[in-house]
């Protein structure tokens, strides 16, 4: 069809244009639930976000509950941080949960108002998500800010509220001109003299741009160095190139890791750091101390294992290296050891003048992964530090046609083994 006229042209581009598009499915993005609670104790009704882990409808787990202070700002960003934790196995899966406020009544909500508040969150709030959905009992009160600072006096007045407590920039902490501060420190004098066991966990923070924050936050980390009882798991914060305005985002992301710290599989940055920590001993109690507060097996995970014997590998520390692999082959380290990580650890065995240990590794992923060139190519390797030539040449040319069969992208390099091989007196 040859169409010249551009006017029909343009027609004909144009229903192409809205075809084309008129393909395109759209539905609607809700993250979450909202809630409605019509408040006796705030007079008025109030809206909370609620985001259950993914897994939650299929289970019959109780999950820890992360409470959001601020929640029209916050609520989709600690949704976000929680999907994060959960695709790297951070923290354990928890509802997080969005207490919306409007602006001017949050700053009376957070100061002269905070008893009224608090009453609205202990007698309303958490008895409504404990009633509606399987809670553990276990929760963290998120605030920024004025919040911040009404997370502060909430662990003063109602420490077992919560289990933990995160405040990003809390504000007033420190200032004597402002009378609800001078209440807070009241109150924080007063549960810190009475040397009650205070079993809680507190994570606080302030950035270098915040001047009257700041100076309430160092105020508070000096206070509690020398008067906080053991009990008081606390972490103060200095964040250096932050503002006001994104403390809440480094807080809320750091606080909750830092509570639970004892949840991630270990890893080790070297062999140093490793030894440092005590070594074997340290990382078995880990793993049992895990098992009890978080259900998990006993067993040292695949991933620290790994890490142990990739860090020896990296170092060049033989022994280490041996020790580790000898160490782990009973937790069925091997078995659950992707194939091309097999292989790097045998070459560091032929690294080493161990062939026979090497052999070991390579029949074991190649029984493992029979299609597979590159463990019948490390026996080939293996044979060939034997001095066995026909035993060497057979699994060199055995990879070759594995290689091409599976458009290997080592395929040269065994190649080229054979033909030194064949180049050798």
């Amino acid at each position: 069809m040859n169409i010249k006229n551009p006017f029909l042209l343009s027609i004909l581009f144009s229903f192409i244009f809205c075809f084309s598009f008129s393909q395109i499915q759209i539905t609607e993005n809700t993250i979450g639930k909202n809630v409605v609670i019509p408040s006796k104790i705030l007079d008025e009704e109030r809206k909370i976000q609620i985001f259950l882990p993914e897994g939650y409808d299929g289970s019959s787990k109780k999950y820890p509950v992360v409470y959001i202070l601020d929640g029209q700002r916050l609520f989709l960003h600690a949704v976000s941080v929680s999907q994060s934790f959960k695709k790297f196995k951070l923290t354990p899966e928890y509802i997080t949960v969005g207490i919306t406020n409007t602006y001017p009544k949050r700053f009376g909500h957070f100061s002269s108002g905070a008893k009224t508040f608090l009453n609205f969150i202990a007698q309303e709030i958490i008895p409504y998500v404990d009633h509606t959905f399987r809670t553990s009992g276990e929760r963290l009160l998120f605030g920024w800010e004025y919040a911040g600072g009404f997370v502060i006096e909430t662990m003063t007045k109602n420490p077992e509220l919560f289990s933990g407590y995160l405040a990003a920039s809390p504000f007033p902490i420190h200032d004597t001109s402002l009378p609800i501060s001078a209440n807070r420190m009241k109150s924080l004098d007063s549960i810190l003299s009475a040397k009650k066991k205070l079993e809680t966990f507190l994570f606080f923070t302030s950035s270098n741009h915040e001047r009257v924050v700041t100076k309430g936050t160092e105020y508070l980390k000096n206070k509690l160095e020398s008067e906080a009882p053991n009990t008081l798991r606390w972490e103060y914060t200095y964040l250096q190139n932050e503002e006001h305005r994104s403390t809440p985002y480094h807080t809320l992301y750091h606080g909750i890791k830092q509570y639970y710290h004892d949840y991630p599989e270990l890893r080790f940055n070297s062999l140093e750091e490793y030894k440092k920590s005590g070594g074997m001993n340290t990382v078995i109690t880990y793993y049992k101390k895990r098992a009890e507060q978080f259900g998990f097996p006993e067993k040292i995970a695949q991933r620290t294992m790994w890490n142990l014997v990739k860090k020896a590998s990296d170092e060049d520390d033989y022994t280490a290296f041996d020790t580790f692999i000898n160490q782990f082959k009973p937790n069925d380290f091997l078995e659950n050891l992707r194939t091309t990580w097999g292989c790097v650890f045998a070459a560091f065995y032929m690294k080493h003048n161990q062939p026979e240990k090497a052999k070991e590794l390579y029949v074991f992923f190649t029984n493992k992964s029979p299609n597979a060139a590159r463990p019948i190519n490390g026996l080939g390797d293996v044979y060939r530090a034997l001095k066995n030539k026909k035993e060497a040449m057979m699994y060199y040319q055995r990879a070759i046609r594995l290689g091409k069969k599976n458009a290997d992208w080592r395929l040269e390099e065994y190649e080229k083994d054979l033909l030194g091989l064949k180049n050798e007196k």
